[in-house]
């Protein structure tokens, strides 16, 4: 996994090594904390170890199903109530132990997607995969756990489903290009989140413009400077999700009304930031 900009090793469903973060300080985890947090090479090995014994992650004892809310405009929360209020048909996401999964029912995508974030690769755990599968999801490739999210969304027509919501992370943003082909030659709907963002390059940022429906700011530069002056509508201040599409603008305003919140939405003078309450330093 990468947490703050630094890559956390896990083997055995153990945290074995770190790197060294690039990102210094998130607000996000002075508020999971309580308390101030300067991130370390040690910092973010405890910080994976909390979700291993959170949730199982890595491990046979991986919990892939919840309906508990975590974050108020988290990508998952947002998606669980997409799905629920048949938005979208189903998800594409990244799950570890398993690749890229087909969630078909809200507590999947949030039992995969509530505590994960940052996920480089992962190997599989056939009890965890047997898990899914038991639960209603497509595991795209069980064998070798890949994470492919081209093969989940294509896999996802194939199946039948026509409102397809997909997670990317920002060095795939190459990708965005070929899935809205997919798109149209499946004469359907993508629904595109780019979700781990930290150190991407002007050239992803312009291509989440021009394709993706919403876009997660994490310690972006390229994200803040180059997608959040095209955003027609803003989730929050310190670390803000970017709305690019009427699309994007319907799961938000149908998950605001689930949770009776709009306290953090933003519509005009984007984007809006305070530096002080930002992720130090974007990169």
């Amino acid at each position: 996994m990468e947490q703050a900009k630094g890559k956390v090793f896990i083997e055995n469903g153990k945290v074995v090594a770190a790197e060294e973060p690039k990102v210094e300080w998130c607000p996000l985890h002075d508020l999971v904390y309580g308390k101030k947090i300067i991130h370390t090479k040690e910092f973010i090995k405890e910080h994976v170890r909390m979700k291993i014994q959170k949730v199982g992650m890595f491990t046979e004892n991986r919990i892939v199903e919840s309906d508990e809310d975590l974050v108020p405009f988290g990508a998952s929360e947002m998606l669980m109530c997409a799905q629920r209020n048949k938005i979208i048909d189903c998800a594409v996401l990244a799950c570890d132990c398993a690749g890229t999964v087909i969630a078909t029912t809200p507590k999947l995508i949030q039992g995969i997607g509530g505590w994960l974030a940052g996920l480089v690769k992962t190997s599989p755990i056939e009890a965890v995969i047997q898990r899914l599968q038991k639960a209603g999801a497509v595991v795209v490739d069980p064998a070798e756990a890949n994470i492919d999210q081209l093969a989940g969304v294509k896999r996802a027509f194939e199946l039948g489903y026509q409102k397809v919501a997909v997670t990317l992370s920002g060095e795939d943003a190459s990708l965005l290009p070929q899935i809205r082909e997919i798109e149209k030659e499946n004469n359907g709907s993508v629904i595109i989140l780019m979700v781990h963002n930290t150190g991407v390059d002007v050239r992803a940022a312009e291509l989440m413009v021009e394709y993706a429906d919403m876009v997660w700011a994490c310690a972006s530069k390229a994200v803040w400077e180059v997608v959040g002056p095209e955003a027609k509508l803003q989730i929050g201040i310190a670390i803000p999700v970017f709305v690019l599409s009427e699309r994007g603008k319907e799961i938000v305003e149908n998950r605001a009304a689930t949770i009776n919140r709009r306290d953090s939405i933003y519509t005009e003078n984007l984007p809006r930031m305070v530096e002080a309450k930002c992720p130090c330093p974007l990169i």
